[in-house]
């Protein structure tokens, strides 16, 4: 067996990880992970309990959670189901080999945005390395082949997460598409469990898996092959997941600049496709373009999604997967979906070229539609002319909050206390009556348009009808009398508040 693929062969609790399993036992060193022993989901307990943990402990502290048996159409089935696997800020340094120590949670995050910089080139551009080829026998996800009549895949814990749900879902599988003309595709996209041999597969438009199938159909194909990865490493779940890779950009490329190593990847048993070696399953099959219902589902703003007349759907050719397979569910609507920092990065690296003034920019996924912007601000108005730019370009960014450089974009509280002290509602306030936008957001009257929001919560200027004197900050005064205090009584103190956080964490 390949070495890097020895699921035996120990490593440390810090990534880059080899696969989903290596990740896992990382966690559960750091005692980041919950056993529950069994789950009734035909009464939807396993959804209950996501809503009771994250509402008891909140993202920032739940564990991630272990279903060891699952009732689902009436059977027991002993296959593993994971959860909220993302949602601690410290996991986001972990995968990229940093420790987080006794940092503040958004230091965590903040940690891995730095380190991710470092690795994008002088143009911004991430490294893109080209994926290694091993044999079916180097595969860990070879370990068992299904085809033809051996393949059912009700068998396999795909639960349904809601009763509103159309049926079961497959929610966190990478779907690889290829493109004669563009290459290879890398995404997310809901797939409804149809039969034992059928899935239908959601990209939604002007996605890249929408524009992949849809030239295919265009030129006459009469179908598009396809593969369906489950249980994935966190780095390339989150290439698949977020949007670092332009249109005709290879997200496992740009996977093995995260590594810093490239991809593994196996040929497919019933097609060309190439595949990432080292997951849980890999589901292949044919994607006609003959539509049919799907839908609805509960996407991740918190709110049922649409039912679609017409929608792509694969038939299913072959199955492999590795010996006792995990599956990971995402409870969509509850938990953080996957590793942020790679897509926040793409995002500031970009806007950072097209503004010079711009600092950074940050979307908490807790609350979709938000999207933070600070800046140095050089002249009047630009603020504004900065968040238009950003809230028509950047889908989830519908409420666009500009703030000043001395405010922490990664602490919410920080945010807002900029919109409840700088913010003038009717002077610094510019509405988008129509743009392109997620297409799940509940409050479109037509799928994938909405209105946007720009709030210039920096402080304003006289000629942007600000007060002649903006009031300083307290702590502004305190650190212009006695610049080190804060950072002394840090040191002072550290061990003392350090041992207050153990005790009663």
């Amino acid at each position: 067996m390949n070495q890097q693929n020895d699921p035996n062969k120990p490593q440390s609790t810090l990534g880059p990880y080899r696969s989903l399993r290596h990740y896992m036992r990382a966690l559960e060193a750091r005692g980041r992970v919950l056993r529950v022993s069994e789950v009734d989901q035909d009464a939807y307990e396993a959804t209950g309990f996501m809503y009771h943990l994250l509402e008891k402990l909140g993202w920032s502290e739940a564990p991630a959670v272990i279903f060891e048996r699952v009732k689902m159409n009436g059977r027991w089935l002993d296959d593993p189901v994971l959860a909220n696997l993302f949602g601690r800020w410290e996991y986001e340094p972990l995968a990229f080999g940093i420790e987080p120590g006794d940092r503040q949670e958004r230091e965590m995050y903040q940690a891995a945005l730095a380190h991710l910089e470092t690795l994008a080139g002088k143009d911004g551009q991430w490294e893109e390395v080209t994926p290694t080829e091993v044999s079916g026998n180097d595969a860990p996800c070879k370990e068992v082949i299904l085809k033809g009549d051996e393949i059912d895949i009700l068998q396999y814990p795909f639960i349904q997460t809601n009763p509103a749900d159309a049926g079961g879902y497959i929610n966190t599988g990478n779907v690889v598409l290829e493109d004669p003309e563009r290459g290879r595709n890398v995404g997310t996209y809901r797939c409804q469990i149809k039969g034992p041999r059928k899935i239908g597969v959601n990209p939604e438009p002007n996605q890249h898996g929408w524009t992949f199938l849809m030239d295919m159909k265009d030129r006459g194909e009469p179908f598009a092959r396809a593969a369906i990865v489950l249980g994935a490493d966190p780095i390339i779940y989150a290439m698949g997941s977020s949007k670092t890779a332009r249109l005709g950009q290879d997200e496992l490329e740009i996977a093995g600049g995260f590594l810093g190593q490239p991809v593994e990847v196996v040929k497919c048993e019933t097609s060309d496709l190439r595949v990432p070696a080292n997951v849980e399953m890999v589901i292949e099959g044919e994607i006609p373009f003959d539509f049919e219902p799907e839908g609805p589902f509960g996407e991740m703003y918190g709110y049922v999604g649409e039912a679609k007349s017409e929608n792509f759907y694969m038939n299913v050719t072959a199955v492999t997967h590795r010996r006792n397979p995990l599956f990971v569910n995402n409870f969509t609507g509850i938990n953080r979906g996957f590793l942020t920092a790679p897509l926040e990065m793409t995002a500031n690296l970009a806007y950072r070229k097209m503004f010079p003034s711009m600092e950074g920019l940050h979307f908490p996924l807790q609350t979709p539609g938000f999207c933070f912007v600070g800046i140095r601000k050089q002249e009047a108005g630009e603020a504004i002319a900065i968040g238009s730019e950003i809230t028509k370009s950047l889908k989830i960014a519908k409420i666009v909050i500009m703030v000043d450089h001395d405010v922490d974009l990664h602490n919410v509280a920080d945010v807002m206390h900029a919109v409840g002290s700088r913010w003038q509602p009717h002077a610094a306030t510019e509405i988008i009556e129509k743009a392109s936008g997620m297409g799940g957001d509940p409050s479109a009257t037509v799928r994938g348009f909405g209105s946007r929001i720009v709030i210039d919560a920096t402080r304003q200027w006289p000629e942007e009808n600000g007060p002649e004197n903006y009031a300083r900050m307290n702590r502004e005064c305190l650190l212009a009398e006695y610049p080190e205090i804060i950072n002394e009584m840090g040191s002072k103190w550290a061990e003392t508040i350090s041992r207050w956080r153990k005790e009663n964490a």
